[in-house]
Parts: C-alpha cells; structure tokens; sequence
C-alpha cells in the first residue's frame, strides 16, 4: 500500500515540479551565464594545474638528460 501511496503522490506532485532556466536553455537568464562563467574558470583552473604538471615532467626530463650527458 506504501508503494501505491508512492506513485500516486509522484504523479500529483509533477505539476509542481518545474523545470530552472538552466534547464530549459535560457541564454539570457543570469543564472545560465553564471554557471557558464563558472564552468569556464573551473576549466582553467584545471588546464592551469595540468600545464604545471606537464611543465614540470618536461623539466625534470631536461635535468635527468643533462646529468647523463
């Protein structure tokens, strides 16, 4: 009865379920172009730790090739 109970109040409750701008693909709405803007810094964050990575790596093979040499 429990599960019954469940189901029916899920399908009363999807008229007040709404959708956010973000969801529906509002360009212009501040919260799309904040999250947009977020998702970006966060990006660069991430290529910036990946290119120090990277940079190191590249830098410590330089050093282990001029102590063979």
């Amino acid at each position: 009865m429990k599960f019954v109970n469940l189901i029916i109040l899920m399908f009363l409750s999807l008229n007040f379920v709404r959708a956010c701008a973000v969801c529906y693909g509002a360009p212009d709405d501040p919260i799309t172009q904040s999250l947009n803007t977020a998702i970006l810094f966060m990006l660069g964050i991430v290529g910036f730790v990946l290119s120090c990575i990277v940079y190191g790596i590249f830098n410590l093979v330089k050093r282990s090739n001029e102590i063979k040499s």
